[in-house]
């Protein structure tokens, strides 16, 4: 039996993929460690709402016997994999974290999910979400500190990579979704452009904020897991030559703990490349209030003709959002959205003369669970604008945990941001490495 970082489970994704193409790690024995792991920590993390383990190791076999018989392996072949419970699964409940539909059972996978497959995934279980993806405590508790916040609705997928219970995790992300958990719980997370895949068969609450969310443990692994969708996102290397960055700080800076904006002074200072800081638009202030301002109309649009005693079981965040939205006229909506466009427009430029933007993924380390669990306002005008961001979880707070550092991309330019994490990722190392030698 192995022991520590040796155990299946701890090793990274990309080289998991090349040792059960080889037959060097069995599927069986890789999803072995993970549901030990899950076994031994999940009663603590609860990052799971669902978990079937005689079927997963069913499917393990099933892939072990596809590689020995010589058959074609999928980019994702025999590697375990938690989806985030917005995603319809044709084979689990999808309940969306929301009591009002236990035991909802889809009758066909999300695209996304059926993605997943396709390239030969292994789809252990849900991971929890909060209800419906609303600003609202999931049962997930933070792997790093169970007394700290894990961040908001993808954060069991977030946990579950960062506990070793899984090497990768599907997340989604409307304002924060997948970037404030995974810098709260020290993941590293791509958000896919808007339109890098379907969302159908997922909870869409604002159509155009509905991106894809992946949670990972390095660069390397995000562009494995990014591949099952964009083959050509696997291939992706770090950037070469060293890339042009720009420093944004955006309407939610004012919220900055003195730790992380130290943190992240020291760290941009510290990078062997020039950096210059952007000043946004003055159109930007209003980002944050327009991306609610559409959430509240569409939570109103979708959910506020449900019965009241429906009504009244949803979560506070929810509720208070029907009732927001209920009282946005159509002129309203309509300058709204048009508002969004302008934004769209004005961020495109921003990437004109540089290669990403850098900026931190939350205001500070996790909150303590009893103070919420956190503000996305670092990542909000970005999901707004439809651009891809990549979480690097690079950075220390106070406390000791981690702070992510967030890049971002020009809209549709996944694979050149990627390059750039890879960059900014080994620099880090390097960097890392001088200061212990």
């Amino acid at each position: 039996m192995m022991t520590g970082s040796t155990l299946p489970n701890h090793l990274s994704a990309s080289v998991l993929a090349s040792r059960l193409k080889r037959g060097e790690t069995s599927a069986l024995d890789l999803m072995n460690a993970c549901l030990d792991r899950i076994a031994a920590r999940e009663p603590e993390v609860k990052a799971w709402t669902f978990l079937d383990a005689e079927r997963a190791r069913e499917q393990a076999r099933r892939a072990d016997a596809q590689r020995a018989s010589g058959q074609s392996l999928g980019a994702l072949h025999g590697l375990p994999i938690g989806v985030k419970d917005v995603f319809d699964t044709a084979d689990m409940p999808s309940e969306y974290g929301s009591e009002t539909l236990r035991g909802r059972q889809p009758d066909a996978d999300a695209d996304a999910v059926a993605a997943l497959r396709r390239a030969g995934a292994i789809i252990v279980g849900k991971t929890a979400t909060s209800e419906f993806g609303m600003y609202h405590p999931s049962p997930t508790r933070n792997p790093k500190d169970l007394s700290r916040s894990p961040g908001v609705s993808s954060a069991g997928s977030a946990a579950a990579v960062v506990d070793h219970m899984v090497p990768l995790a599907l997340g989604t992300q409307h304002t924060a979704s997948t970037t404030l958990p995974a810098s709260y719980c020290g993941a590293f997370a791509f958000k896919a452009s808007f339109g890098f895949t379907s969302m159908a068969g997922s909870n869409v609450l604002v159509p155009r904020m509905a991106h894809l969310g992946l949670l990972a443990r390095s660069i390397s692994d995000l562009c494995l897991f990014a591949g099952a969708f964009d083959p050509a996102l696997a291939a992706v290397q770090p950037a070469a030559p060293v890339p042009r960055l720009g420093v944004v700080k955006g309407p939610g800076w004012k919220l900055i703990n003195d730790d992380a904006g130290q943190a992240f002074e020291t760290f941009i200072e510290a990078l062997p490349t020039k950096i210059v800081e952007v000043e946004l638009p003055v159109e930007f202030d209003q980002a944050l209030d327009v991306a609610f301002g559409l959430l509240n109309a569409h939570l109103a649009y979708r959910f506020g003709s449900s019965p009241a005693e429906i009504i009244r079981r949803y979560c506070a965040p929810l509720q208070q959002g029907i009732e927001a939205g209920r009282i946005i006229s159509a002129a309203r909506y309509l300058t709204l959205d048009a508002e969004a466009d302008r934004l769209v427009e004005l961020a495109s430029r921003l990437l004109v003369e540089h290669d990403a933007l850098i900026t931190l993924s939350a205001p500070g380390e996790a909150m303590r669970l009893e103070e919420g669990p956190g503000s996305g306002v670092m990542s909000m005008p970005w999901s707004l604008c439809g651009l891809p961001t990549v979480s690097l979880p690079l950075l220390r707070g106070g406390h000791g945990l981690p702070i992510g550092v967030q890049l971002i991309g020009a809209r549709g330019r996944d694979g050149d941001l990627l390059r750039v994490a890879g960059w900014v990722e080994n620099a880090a190392c390097e960097r890392a490495d001088g200061a212990e030698a």
